[in-house]
């Protein structure tokens, strides 16, 4: 009598259920951290098994469904120690994948992955480009780097967050297109609603200069008074609101009152697109973004966006001319201009465009990663090593 082989349980869009390891810095505190939830949540909701492993001690509050199972790590201090404790987490939960986000916990992932006696397919999500953040880092954060670009290529798959993210993983880490997947942040997973605010087009009833970032210097948040002061010297009536609050805070207001420009913050609001006024213009001035959440979320909201050329990776998050316009530069007159270009936009009609950064179409881009990731590591049966 011959017995047939166990039929493979299939998820809500087809793919074969997993079980599913999100290694995580934290789940509250940015664009990052807003994705992992997004795609753990989505994840669940497929049918995976689904765990999140928080390796920094900030607190996971509720932002995450009781069906998603939480691991946290923060307590531990030792880099090695926490290599250790994730590799038995490995063994006695026999994870299908892990995904890492961001630098640091992808570098405990492969890490805990060499150590674990189970091997997990894994895959490495990049959300930021690194090699322009060099520049006058920490020697820490210059070894972090150095290990990334070695480590990296132990994944089965690198995911990046836009297409200029997966150049650089592939001219700078050595990444092969065979294992590579440009896998758009569901930036749209925070947007409760798409109906456009109401909007003065132009610049005649002035502008308001929303800065939707945590002030850091990569962010370059002071180009936003210099912007102010510029379209003040036009004859434009400016003011700037700032979202996000960070270290620069007590800088920026004192500057903003040096230079007589009108500055508010508002501090870390988590839905801060309900805050739109009818002359606002959303400024990302930072100096690289790996991709730009704001900007796609002010686009669902009607709202028209500026960012920096350079920054490279909001090129992926503005349609020019559509959606809102980037500077050639980061002189403030040229910025000041995109501003006014910008100002005048009637953003709509991007529906579909916006739909490519929603939870479904980014985790079904991420679950195609998994499966790649399981296929290549063989730790699924049936699946052998690719």
């Amino acid at each position: 009598m011959s017995t047939a082989a166990p039929e493979t349980v299939r998820t809500g869009t087809g793919a074969p259920r997993r079980r599913l390891a999100f290694v995580v810095s934290s789940v509250h505190g940015g664009g990052a951290e807003a994705v992992g939830v997004a795609w753990a949540t989505w994840f669940a909701d497929q049918g995976h098994q689904v765990a999140v492993v928080v390796v920094s001690d900030r607190p996971t509050g509720d932002v995450l469904p009781p069906r998603v199972t939480v691991h946290r790590l923060g307590g531990i201090r030792s880099h090695l120690k926490k290599v250790s404790a994730l590799a038995r987490l490995i063994d006695s939960e026999g994870f299908d994948a892990l995904v890492g986000l961001q630098t640091y916990p992808n570098l405990l992932a492969i890490a805990a992955r060499e150590r674990a006696r189970h091997r997990p397919g894994l895959v490495v999500t990049e959300h930021n480009l690194i090699s322009l953040g060099l520049p006058g880092a920490s020697p820490a954060h210059r070894a972090k780097i150095a290990l990334a670009r070695r480590w990296y290529r132990r994944a089965d798959v690198v995911t990046s967050a836009s297409h200029p993210v997966a150049a650089e993983m592939n001219a700078a880490f050595g990444i092969p297109a065979s294992r590579s997947l440009v896998v758009p942040n569901p930036a749209m997973a925070k947007v409760r609603e798409r109906t456009p605010v109401p909007r003065v087009p132009g610049t005649a009833a002035g502008v308001q200069l929303v800065l939707a970032c945590r002030l850091v210097p990569q962010k370059n948040p002071e180009l936003a008074l210099s912007v102010a002061e510029e379209l003040v010297r036009r004859g434009i009536p400016t003011e700037v609101v700032s979202f996000g609050g960070g270290p620069l805070l007590a800088q920026m207001t004192a500057e903003a009152e040096r230079r007589g420009v009108a500055f508010t913050s508002h501090g870390w609001v988590e839905d801060w697109i309900s805050h739109f006024g009818p002359t606002s213009v959303v400024l990302l001035p930072s100096h690289r973004e790996g991709l730009g959440n704001v900007l796609i979320e002010a686009a669902a909201r009607g709202v028209p966006s500026v960012a920096i050329s350079t920054a490279l990776g909001v090129a992926d998050a503005i349609i020019p001319g559509v959606t809102g316009e980037l500077a050639a530069s980061a002189d403030p007159a040229a910025v000041a201009d995109a501003v006014e270009e910008a100002a005048g936009l009637d953003v709509g009609g991007i529906d579909d465009w916006l739909d490519r950064f929603g939870a479904d179409a980014s985790a079904t881009l991420l679950e195609k990663a998994v499966t790649r990731a399981v296929v290549r590591s063989g730790s699924a049966v049936g699946e052998p090593r690719a």
